[in-house]
């Protein structure tokens, strides 16, 4: 489909028939249509949030053209989702959640690609979007399955599609097709349009016998969230920059081993020591090497790392690196297709591509990278990420040369996705730890375990999660999706330990003058956090995703400058936001995933003048301080998953003796 002059519907060229084998439903069908329409009502049988970030370009459009959107689906939703569409109903209620949700529209598109479900709350509460459940009923059994869709443009010409794809992203990947009919072009397809139309009202005002329709409200009521499907959260994890390009002699050996590796392997290096910069110099001496063009492909794990390579391959004299993904570049595979052409055909000797994870994996992608004739090269940022089923697919066997980075290149809990980057990328070539860093390249640490104690209601709730964790894990019949989002679920409390707010209060009670304080919080503490903060008169400003790239700097700038006693975080150090001049720093929030903690870490320990160390707060939550003779195992597995951070944290301490002290008699009581 293209566009022509007229901002409606009958501008497009739009087909008959669609499917996915053929046409791009996101930037093709669903972009296009949105962003011309005013209303879009919507019947799925399965939705994601993932859906909503790939169309982000088209909904925000939608949003900027006053228009609506009434989705109908059935009740099979992720946990998360479920969250943040009850968060978006209640907040119609509740003023000051509202304000919490508020957003502008011009900040929909990042919110929308970078935290999809706090989005689609805010534009539940601000009216933008509606959401109703429907289950089958009396002569019909099983779920609501149908999908289909009116788009509305603002002269009234509607465009309905009826077909067999979700809004999903699985569904994305599937074999599916659409039927479309314009209202405009004749009478059959009027009519077409007309009958979607009005079985989409006659069922949203739950006017058909066969099919029960329910709001939010009477959804929560009556408890009919099916929340089998478990979505992992998107962690996000960024790599470093550099000021220069004089090898330290580390890196200058993690080249060396490249090169002795036949131009192949993985980089484990700490955060914080250059990896960027060291796998860009490798790339230099390669390509001095070559006498055949090459193209460079860059992966990174997240849209905001893109600009942050090209500003380090501008210090290589690396020139116009293509931004290939669609949120930066609407026109991506025309781009890359003139760009493989290119080469290809002698045109340019050399190019380089920046783009994400996802986009590496696309079937486009691979399928033009497959095409060229010429050398290539993959470097991989953060590359525990790539080692997903789904993200595995980009890393093709044509790839004449591989460069892997991250300071934790084992993937949690997947030994087989470990074990496939590791053979992909033909082992880890070259370590350097934290230790090896500190004290010349990063900042020595003081760590101080603060032990929080679950209340009896956390505690009684813990042990109530565990045994339906328990009888979910014995069952046959109960998918593992149950077993996670059970899992999740009693992590979340962990995280949110009532008690840390206290244990707050006292280290700012110890500490006195902060200086340069930094709290690492989560969604459900970062008020509360800023209240405590503002009862002892700390100048603060909460800094997170929400926050553009210009304002960030801005804060920095101002935290640097003293003139912001501390900042509360949320995410930005899982995101590629180093704040170096931290000098103080407490964990209110942590996960059992290394990957997170150890990346959180290394950005509080970057120098800074002035800065001789960091002290690092860290909040281990347990059951009971005083555990009965008889402690349950499962409250013994929750302290071993604490003392796990606490042993990587401790290690590499200045205090690590008195740290680990502090935790004996833990250790002692719970006979771990």
């Amino acid at each position: 489909m293209t566009a022509g002059d007229s901002p409606g519907f009958p501008a497009l060229d739009i087909p008959r028939v669609i499917d996915t084998s053929n046409t791009d439903f996101i930037n093709d069908f669903y972009i296009p249509l949105l962003s011309r329409s005013v209303e879009y009502k919507r019947g799925v049988g399965y939705f994601t949030s993932n859906w909503a970030q790939s169309a982000a370009r088209g909904l925000t459009q939608l949003a900027k053209n006053g228009g609506t959107a009434k989705w109908l689906t059935s009740p099979h939703l992720s946990e998360e989702d479920w969250e943040a569409i009850v968060e978006g109903e209640q907040a119609k209620q509740d003023e000051r959640l509202r304000q919490a949700l508020e957003r502008s529209i011009e900040d929909l598109h990042n919110d929308l690609e970078e935290d999809t479900r706090e989005a689609i709350a805010w534009m539940i509460a601000d009216g933008l979007l509606e959401i109703r459940l429907a289950i089958p009923q009396n002569s019909l059994s099983g779920d609501f399955h149908d999908k289909f869709g009116v788009f509305y443009d603002q002269d009234r010409n509607r465009v309905a599609f009826h077909g067999s794809k979700n809004d999903s992203e699985q569904a994305l990947r599937n074999y599916e097709a659409y039927t479309i009919d314009c209202d405009w072009l004749s009478k059959r397809d009027q009519e077409g349009v007309d009958y979607h139309e009005k079985r989409f009202d006659a069922l949203w005002e739950n006017q058909d016998d066969n099919v029960a329709v329910y709001t939010i409200p009477e959804s929560i009521k009556e408890e009919l969230a099916d929340l089998r499907e478990y979505d992992s959260p998107p962690y996000d994890f960024d790599e470093e920059e550099e000021s220069g390009i004089t090898l330290r002699d580390y890196q200058d050996k993690a080249v060396k081993s490249w090169f002795q590796n036949a131009c192949n392997g993985l980089f484990e290096m700490a955060t914080g020591t250059g990896k960027t910069i060291t796998a860009l110099s490798a790339l230099e001496q390669y390509l001095e090497e070559q006498d055949e063009p090459v193209i460079t492909v860059i992966a990174v794990p997240v849209t905001h790392l893109a600009p942050q390579w090209a500003e380090s391959m501008e210090l290589f004299d690396f020139d116009n690196p293509r931004m290939i993904f669609g949120s930066m570049n609407p026109d991506w595979k025309s781009d890359l297709s003139k760009l493989v052409s290119n080469v290809n055909l002698g045109v340019r000797d050399q190019a380089f591509v920046i783009t994400t994870h996802k986009t590496l994996s696309n079937s486009y992608f691979r399928e033009k990278l497959d095409s060229a004739t010429c050398k290539t090269l993959l470097i991989g940022d953060e590359v525990h990420r790539l080692g997903s089923d789904d993200q595995r697919k980009g890393l093709l066997a044509s790839y004449d040369a591989r460069i892997g980075l991250s300071a934790t290149p084992e993937r949690h809990y997947d030994e087989e996705g470990t074990t496939y980057l590791l053979e992909y990328f033909n082992g880890v070539i070259f370590k350097y730890t934290l230790a090896d860093a500190i004290p010349d390249y990063l900042t020595p640490y003081d760590y101080h375990p603060i032990i929080v104690e679950m209340t009896q209601e956390e505690l009684e709730e813990y042990q109530q999660l565990t045994k339906k964790v328990a009888a979910a894990s014995a069952s046959e019949d109960a998918p593992d999706e149950v077993v996670e989002r059970l899992a999740m679920k009693r992590s979340k409390l962990v995280k949110s330990a009532e008690n840390k707010y206290q244990a707050l209060h006292d280290i700012l009670d110890e500490i006195g003058d902060v200086d340069h304080f930094l709290a690492y919080t989560n969604p459900q503490q970062i008020d509360q956090v800023q209240e405590v903060l503002n009862e002892h008169g700390i100048i603060q400003h909460k800094f997170t995703y929400e926050e553009d790239d210009e304002e960030r700097q801005r804060l920095l700038e101002l935290f640097d400058k003293g003139d912001y006693d501390a900042l509360v975080a949320m995410r930005c150090l899982d995101e590629g936001v180093d704040v170096p001049s931290t000098r103080q720093a407490v964990l209110m929030s942590n996960s059992g995933n290394p990957m997170q903690f150890v990346q959180r870490r290394g950005r509080l320990l970057r120098q800074y003048p002035g800065k001789d160390k960091a002290v690092i707060y860290d909040m281990i939550v347990v059951p009971s301080l005083h555990p009965p003779d008889d402690v349950q195992e499962s409250e013994k597995n929750l302290l071993r998953k604490e003392l796990d951070r606490f042993e990587e944290f401790a290690d590499n301490a200045r205090n690590e003796h008195q740290a680990r002290n502090g935790i004996e008699r833990l250790r002692t009581v719970y006979e771990i």
